[in-house]
């Protein structure tokens, strides 16, 4: 009688562990539609637990906004209006609950106050620069943007802008001429800057004191697009647009750790160290890849939406949200043209790992 319950008991644990394996793998939890539309990147907020989203709203409308979710729920809370300068990439400093968002279509950053949700500064170099990506140093309390290049009438070269956080004023330009700057990623304890350089195909390494360039690393694919960085083991993980590739980066000498296949149109990419998994955002493919940062090996691709744009991680549960962005008009469209019916675009999606 002992040996039969024992076995049961046996069973039952083995029963009871499949079932918390199955329910650990990363999968979608939930869906909800973002009003006003056009989303590009998404934030999360460590003092209040939500999600702060870029939604640039319809084209040709003036409806730019900040869009406040619930962290857990999704749930709309508020939102911030900048439909005067709508913002397209974002960034927090958890310290000072600033939030740092670029304007591409002005070609300036705005600083908002979280508390207020007003904008309490404005920087803007040269007439409609191409700023990009966003990152913040909260130590140093310095923002860091890429300047893609020159825009349409406009002379603005890749660069790099920083911005002190104190005083929201512009603090220097870092000038890398010659290179398609877009993603960003820091290493404070090395004074490192690393940039991909979208049609050179690599990563470029700037000492964050001097601004020099202190190297140029092959990304492990091509079209180099967005860089997330792991300091603990100093790896950079890059998203490769051109052939919707993952390259891993050993940080320290340059060398391509792995490539790993992900979908079409990689864009985005994010790492969690403490569930080592890192997630790509394939744009085109219209899913989230979800890979082993031990092994390299993919977990899963999961359906998020239309256009998977960009992602965050809650680091108080390890969620990870998605924006995804609608399908929209040609530009050529005449005016009055009804907006495109796309139930699966214009949404974030919470993913649990």
């Amino acid at each position: 009688m002992v040996m039969r319950n024992a076995f049961k008991l046996s069973v039952a644990l083995v029963t009871l562990a499949g079932a918390t394996a199955a329910w650990a793998e990363p999968a979608v939890d939930r869906s909800v539609k973002v009003a006003p539309g056009g989303l590009y990147e998404i934030v999360q907020n460590g003092a209040d637990n939500d999600i702060y989203i870029a939604a640039v709203g319809p084209r040709g409308e003036d409806k730019g906004a900040i869009v406040r979710l619930d962290g857990k729920t999704l749930q709309p809370k508020g939102s911030i209006d900048v439909s005067t300068s709508p913002l397209y990439g974002l960034a927090i400093n958890q310290t000072t609950q600033t939030l740092y968002g670029t304007d591409t279509r002005n070609g300036s950053v705005s600083a908002v106050d979280l508390a207020t949700g007003k904008v309490v500064g404005t920087v803007k170099v040269g007439e409609k620069a191409h700023v990009r990506q966003v990152a913040v140093d909260e130590g140093a309390n310095k923002v860091y943007v890429t300047v893609v290049g020159a825009m349409r009438g406009s002379d603005t070269p890749s660069a790099i802008w920083v911005i002190d956080g104190k005083s929201n004023t512009l603090d220097r330009v870092i000038a890398v001429p010659g290179i398609s700057l877009t993603g960003l990623a820091l290493d404070p304890a090395k004074k490192r800057i690393f940039s991909t350089g979208m049609s050179s195909n690599d990563v470029i390494v700037l000492d964050s004191d001097s601004g020099a360039v202190k190297a140029r690393w092959p990304s492990g694919g091509e079209n180099a697009i967005n860089v997330a960085y792991d300091g603990t083991a100093q790896r950079l993980f890059v998203a490769n647009q051109g052939n919707g590739v993952l390259g891993v980066i050993n940080a320290r000498d340059g060398s391509l750790i792995k490539a790993v296949p992900t979908g079409e149109g990689a864009l985005s990419v994010a790492y969690n160290g403490a569930v080592d998994q890192i997630y790509v955002a394939n744009r085109r493919a219209g899913t989230v890849s979800v890979v082993d940062a031990k092994t390299y090996e993919k977990l899963a691709d999961l359906e998020t939406g239309t256009f998977p744009q960009t992602i965050a991680i809650n680091r108080a549960d390890n969620s990870v949200y998605v924006t995804n962005k609608a399908r929209g008009l040609p530009r050529d469209a005449a005016p009055g043209t009804p907006p495109v019916d796309d139930p699966k675009g214009d949404t974030v999606t919470l993913i649990r790992p």
